[in-house]
């Protein structure tokens, strides 16, 4: 007895402390994920044995009582909408959320609705909620049931939930709008998206924010990501023939730029020369529109690597974070908005 750790009360803390290092150098040493030297590898391996640590899910599930898996929920309710390559920046998220627990041995389930009652009493550890709504249901429900929860984007209405990876939009968007305003850009116009997330709130912030700086006029319109391409090409021309049309316009999602351009083409409007053009995702819509279009990446790669860590050391009972973790869009510029020969 004589202090041992009992072997089912064991976690990666303990781990740590045995080998005194952090918990994610022990994570690391066992996933290999990331490099680290031998010494500390051996360590770390050394620590688990003394403590008989088993860093493999379905073992520890036969001690723990747990099931192995984590869930996966994805809110945007236009992710799966109209055809299968308007979900690519999602593919790509849900994609790269399944390879990093593959790498980690770690079961993952995709739960379509938590309040389905099929799904209300799937088994999971804990549960990572992609791209939430503002004071969202299903995180709220989560939280009810004190299931650990990761998110991947914040809950608007939730900053404060530290077990977060959130998007730094406002660099990434005030980088674009002034790229765009370098190029000569005096009327932008946002066409923001209607699902009620991170991703349109911030971008609507940040666009007021930095005309009230630069002395323009904040012109937002909406155009919801449920439109069909007929329905949004419809409500462009409106804007691409109105009085005083733009001569930049920032779309939230690459298919809805693809069809703005097809529509300042129809037009007789030459981009970029009267019409900029720029996105708030970036998938083959934006990468092989004539021109290409220059567009935001919201890094779902990074995203995804992030917030699989949060969750393992959550559910491995780390600390809880102070602040929520950083991911940065990159920008992509493309001939879209190149007015000026040698610009980035």
């Amino acid at each position: 007895m004589g202090g041992r750790t009992s072997k089912r009360n064991v976690t990666i803390r303990d781990v740590a402390e045995r080998a005194q290092v952090s918990i994610s150098t022990v994570s690391h040493a066992f996933s290999g994920v990331r490099p680290i030297s031998r010494a500390t590898r051996d360590r770390v391996f050394s620590a688990a044995a003394e403590l008989g640590y088993d860093a493999n899910p379905s073992a520890r599930s036969l001690r723990t009582g747990r099931s192995g898996l984590v869930g996966l929920v994805l809110r945007p309710r236009y992710a799966v909408a109209h055809t299968r390559d308007r979900a690519e920046t999602f593919n790509r998220l849900v994609g790269s959320v399944a390879t990093e627990m593959l790498r980690r041995k770690v079961g993952l389930i995709h739960v379509p609705a938590l309040d389905d009652p099929a799904v209300a009493s799937v088994p999971m550890d804990g549960c990572i909620v992609a791209h939430p709504y503002g004071g969202d249901s299903v995180v709220s429900e989560l939280l009810r049931r004190n299931v650990p929860l990761v998110t991947i984007e914040e809950d608007p209405e939730r900053p404060e939930l530290p077990w977060a990876v959130r998007l730094d939009y406002t660099t990434a968007v005030t980088g674009l709008l002034d790229h765009l305003h370098h190029q000569g850009a005096g009327r932008i116009v946002l066409l923001t998206g209607s699902e009620d997330n991170a991703w349109n709130r911030r971008t609507r912030e940040t666009h007021r924010d930095w005309c009230e700086r630069n002395g323009q006029r904040a012109r937002t319109e909406l155009l919801s990501e449920s439109l069909s391409a007929e329905s949004a090409a419809t409500r462009v021309r409106r804007l691409l023939t109105a009085a005083r049309r733009p001569d930049a316009v920032v779309v939230a999602t690459s298919d809805f730029a693809a069809v703005v351009a097809g529509v300042a083409g129809d037009l007789g409007l030459r981009v970029p020369e009267d019409l900029m053009i720029a996105a708030l995702t970036d998938s083959e819509h934006s990468r092989l529109a004539t021109p290409p279009i220059t567009a935001m990446d919201l890094s779902h790669e990074q995203l995804a690597a992030a917030g699989v860590e949060l969750m393992l050391a959550r559910l491995a009972g780390a600390a809880t974070p102070h602040a929520p973790a950083v991911v940065d869009p990159e920008l992509r510029f493309r001939a879209s908005t190149r007015r000026i020969e040698g610009s980035p």
